[in-house]
């Protein structure tokens, strides 16, 4: 004679029904998001950055905050089953739209070439750093050789009389150093290293101008190239917190005010010059490393090292950002001729070595 089931039995069987039912139904629901087409959805196009190195969850998040996708589980299952990860092409994808399937917008992205190429540039670089970037951004027909012949040659760059700058400010055999601005650029997958050097350049051509920034050097007594080397300056010696309009009145000072020159002799002393010296005469494994010694005692011969020449250097040391260039165009009415950043993070400026001395006695350095 059978046992009646117990009424726990029963509704343990009811559970693990209910339970592959919703299963089965996410198992649906989800293989619908990926191989049907939305119903009602715009086909506008997105346009879609994926950055090198970014991984399938991150551009599953970015495609479902656009609207593109409805399930980004859905998008990052289906991404690894075939494979994405392994044939992606970093760039910018202008051809996605929320009326393509999940499976769609993965045959795009994995048999497409992007329709546009990110060369991100922040400042402070220098033109090695500039061809280390754009080298790895993957231009099929970037050169990274012929960047560096072009830029650190401008009476080899092509295009050289199309540009002012170029033709009016450098000093003959002088390099691109200081005159590419650094943004992030959107260039053809074709695009060569004459083509980026071409939209740096004019970016910068066009950032000087729009805001008359040779006419406010011109008042300042200075000419385009020496405004744009001390912007250079400024930009490697600010902290992300620096009011570097404070930090350009104190290399001016020292330039063209009688009491600076009185006190410093005209020099600047500024330890970003003396790095940009000792890694131009030894390429190192990583640009801008802190100074290990006195900056007098570094790269001493080099026409870029400050504690040893008078006056502004040779070239600009690295290409400094628009908030540097405003700077050094227009530095703040001041008569610091010194100034130190202390270990708390502060800048403190003065305006005679007794009180520089003084205020450092005050405050760590970092």
């Amino acid at each position: 004679m059978r046992r009646p089931r117990s009424r726990a039995a029963i509704f343990s069987i009811l559970v693990v029904g209910i339970l592959i039912f919703l299963g089965v139904l996410y198992a649906w629901n989800t293989a619908n998001d990926i191989f049907l087409r939305p119903t009602g959805t715009s086909k506008t196009n997105v346009t879609v950055d994926i950055q090198p190195g970014e991984t399938t969850a991150e551009i599953a998040a970015d495609l479902q905050k656009k609207g593109v996708i409805r399930n980004a589980y859905a998008f990052i299952i289906w991404a690894r089953v075939k494979g994405l990860d392994k044939k992606l092409e970093a760039g910018v994808y202008k051809k996605i739209n929320s009326s393509m399937t999940i499976s769609d917008i993965i045959d795009n992205l994995q048999n497409g070439r992007p329709d546009e190429i990110l060369v991100r540039v922040k400042e402070g670089k220098r033109i090695e750093e500039i061809a280390n970037i754009a080298a790895a951004a993957n231009l099929p027909n970037f050169n990274k050789e012929q960047f560096l012949t072009y830029a650190k040659n401008v009476n080899k760059y092509p295009d050289a009389n199309k540009y002012p700058l170029l033709l009016n400010s450098v000093p003959d055999g002088g390099s691109m150093e200081g005159l590419l601005f650094p943004d992030t650029y959107e260039l053809a997958p074709t695009a060569t290293a004459r083509d980026l050097l071409k939209s740096m350049l004019t970016e910068m051509t066009d950032n000087v101008t729009k805001n008359h920034l040779d006419q406010e050097a011109k008042k300042r007594n200075m000419g385009v190239y020496d405004f744009l080397t001390l912007a250079s300056i400024v930009e490697r010696e600010a902290g992300l917190h620096d009011d570097k309009s404070k930090i350009a009145s104190v290399y001016w000072n020292r330039l063209y005010t009688d009491s600076g020159k009185a006190q410093t002799v005209g020099k600047l002393q500024a330890d970003p010059t003396v790095q940009y010296a000792r890694d131009s005469e030894k390429t190192p494994d990583k640009y801008w490393l802190p100074l290990e010694d006195s900056g007098a005692n570094i790269a001493p011969n080099s026409r870029w090292n400050t504690y040893s020449v008078v006056g502004l250097p040779p070239s600009p040391i690295c290409s400094p950002g628009l908030d540097s260039l405003k700077a050094a165009a227009n530095p703040a009415n001041t008569n610091f001729v010194y100034f130190f950043t202390a270990k708390d993070g502060k800048t403190y400026y003065q305006a005679t070595l007794q009180q520089f001395q003084d205020e450092m006695a005050k405050h760590p350095l970092q």
